[in-house]
């Protein structure tokens, strides 16, 4: 009888994570509607990440990043990994000037950098590469999402 229990609880573990995985599969490959404007990008996406925007604005030899990232819920963990603050010359030819700490929170929706400043040489167009990212508070077999997102390009005197 107790060999019994435990392959039925068993069973309905490997049910529910093979469907669970089905449906996180499903969900990544829906395509995301996107919109954007002369200040940056803002996505509407399918998952954990529910809307995202991202924006770049510059003074002399500074450089402000505007970004925000939305879960579908509140997440074990949110925000921006793999920060990184590109230059060019001509705007199609772009290297890493620098990379900037990963800003990720716990235990809340939504993860927010306003006007988040960063020296910088100058001299040069500038953009911001990032990937957001969020993580389901789950106890069992949590999701991840991380959608990688370019800036505007700016000028810096």
């Amino acid at each position: 009888m107790k060999n019994k229990v435990i392959s039925i609880l068993l069973s309905g573990l490997m049910v529910s994570a093979i469907s669970s995985n089905i449906y996180a599969n499903a969900v990544e490959e829906s395509p995301a509607l996107t919109s954007s404007s002369p200040n940056g990008v803002s996505v509407y996406s399918a998952g954990l990440i529910a809307r995202y925007t991202l924006s770049c604005s510059g003074g002399s030899k500074t450089l402000y990043i505007n970004a925000s990232v939305y879960g579908t819920e509140t997440m074990a963990k949110i925000g921006f990994k793999n920060i990184n603050i590109q230059r060019s010359s001509d705007q199609y030819n772009w290297t890493t000037e620098k990379t900037i700490p990963n800003q990720i929170d716990e235990d809340i929706s939504a993860k927010t950098l306003a006007k988040y400043s960063v020296s910088v040489k100058g001299g040069y167009y500038y953009r911001v590469v990032l990937d957001n990212y969020a993580k389901e508070d789950a106890f069992w077999f949590p999701d991840e999402q991380t959608v990688n997102a370019t800036s505007n390009s700016v000028w810096i005197p």
